[in-house]
């Protein structure tokens, strides 16, 4: 099916496509002249005293005109053009729901990757609960469910967060080792299969120490003190034991790692890179939470997605943590991947809650562009198996809570099956500080290596600056020189 829109102004698609996708998934949805298959007019206008929202619709069923205006409140000042967008979302939110006979999407007109920033800055306004929960049905067209749930979370972290004060000066580090044994396929992350250890690993190694010591001197120039430390990838325990020994004694003479470090997360996820003297070198170098990442208990299903391992290798990992005495253990697991449904979902769930970790964190598979799996699954339409993961999303909620786990933090994607979330539980008190540093948004992170993320946040300001290093070691290596500078020029900028 093809969409045609025309809209005015041609600006209003940035506010409206994510809806459209979610309504027709599928469908090609295009802003040209001619005629589709359904063809979508919408025009916005804004007066002196309040914008026009007026919409025509044709369908193969006929004909659809709606026009709305909203008064602009008094307040809204210099936020009018944000908040005429708010009001043309949720316009064309309505339009979608009446057209296709059915809610479009849970989180209403929220389609961005962290709602749950939206309930703080509403905290930050002075208002409670309840009348955030009545502002996210109202305004933003939550689902009350989904409402509830975006309150929890933002209640439940929100004493981790820094005040504004606090924030310039603290930071969090990423260390990113873009190298994985073997590649997902459900995974775009263009990140590389170690090959010949040696010629992959010993040069962009080189090119991450240099980064480390570059950034440490700035920070330490800039008074920074950091939080937390997390290494993820890719899989960074593809290193040698002798290589992670190097690189954590670079993380403790640049002063990442100090008295004022309170977290250190490694991801372990694939239990085939793990054994006990490795596991000892992470312990002896202060790692005191680990990610051991079956995303399911069932063999067949990891054949299938290219793991190399199977659950009692995951099993025999997860005993070796307990055993090294890592203090915190998080496992993910994955809804949604090809030929599960309920049954496998509990089998996960049973298993994986039978070994007791402390965070287990659950994800609905977004196919991003450019996984094997996403290109595989090109001829199944979208909404095929949206009750079965939206059922086994609410299995694992219900198996979660009832074994004391609550949820923490919050995060969508693009391309997700169904409308779903990524949803990070924990054991009271064992919450990922770094998982709540970065998606809240408040607090400075900055990236190191392959495929690394910063976020440079001046909570005063209002300001977010996100800058990224390339996923590729290779271009990695070539450029550290210009990244170090950037990042020096940007942490500089903050104070």
């Amino acid at each position: 099916m093809r969409i045609v829109l025309n809209l005015q102004p041609n600006s209003l698609y940035d506010s409206i496509h994510e809806l459209m996708r979610m309504a027709y998934p599928g469908c090609e949805i295009a802003c040209t002249e001619g005629p589709g298959d359904i063809n979508f007019d919408l025009s916005l206008a804004i007066e002196e005293q309040a914008v026009s929202i007026t919409a025509q619709v044709d369908t193969p069923q006929g004909r659809l005109r709606r026009q709305e205006k909203c008064a602009i409140p008094q307040d809204v000042g210099r936020g009018l053009s944000n908040w005429a967008k708010q009001q043309v979302r949720a316009f064309t939110y309505d339009l979608l729901c009446e057209l296709t006979g059915s809610n479009i999407n849970r989180y209403g007109i929220l389609t961005g990757m962290r709602p749950v920033k939206l309930v703080h800055r509403l905290f930050d306004q002075g208002l409670t609960p309840a009348q955030i929960e009545q502002r996210l049905l109202s305004e933003y067209r939550l689902e009350a469910e989904k409402a509830r749930l975006l309150v929890e979370i933002a209640s439940a972290n929100r004493p981790y967060l820094h005040s504004a004060d606090e924030a310039g000066q603290w930071v969090s580090v990423y260390l990113g080792i873009p190298y994985c044994p073997s590649r997902c396929y459900y995974c775009s992350f263009p990140g590389a299969v170690v090959k010949d250890y040696e010629a992959d690993i010993v040069p962009f190694l080189e090119a991450l120490f240099q980064e480390i010591r570059a950034i440490s001197a700035c920070l330490r120039e800039q008074g920074l003190k950091v939080q937390t430390v997390y290494l993820g990838g890719g899989t960074p325990t593809v290193l040698s034991t002798y290589h992670l020994e190097q690189l954590f004694a670079e993380l403790r003479a640049g002063g990442y790692i100090s008295q004022h470090t309170v977290e250190i997360t490694v991801e372990a996820g694939r239990p085939d890179t793990l054994d006990i003297p490795k596991l000892k070198v992470l312990k002896d170098n202060g790692v005191n939470r680990i990610c051991i990442n079956p995303q399911t208990m069932n063999d067949a299903t990891l054949a299938v997605i290219g793991r190399h391992h199977d659950k009692e290798g995951v099993i025999k990992c997860f005993n070796w943590v307990r055993e090294v005495g890592i203090e915190k253990i998080n496992m993910d697991v994955i809804i949604g991947l090809p030929g599960e449904g309920l049954s496998e979902n509990t089998n996960t769930a049973q298993q994986v809650l039978s070994l007791n970790p402390d965070n287990i964190t659950v994800h609905t598979l977004a196919l991003k562009r450019g996984s094997l799996m996403a290109e595989k699954e090109n001829g199944i339409t979208p909404q095929q198996r949206i009750r079965q993961v939206e059922a086994g999303v609410t299995l694992f909620s219900q198996l979660l809570r009832q074994a004391g786990y609550v949820p923490y933090y919050l995060y969508r994607q693009k391309y997700m099956k169904a409308s779903m979330e990524n949803l990070g539980y924990a054991r009271p008190g064992a919450f990922c500080l770094y998982n709540i540093q970065m998606i809240e948004e408040r607090q400075t992170i900055i990236g190191l290596g392959g495929g690394a993320g910063s976020k440079f946040i001046d909570l005063e300001a209002g300001r977010l600056d996100s800058f990224y290093n390339p996923k590729n070691p290779a271009a990695y290596c070539q450029s550290v020189d210009r990244l170090i500078s950037s990042k020096v020029d940007k942490l500089r900028a903050l104070n």
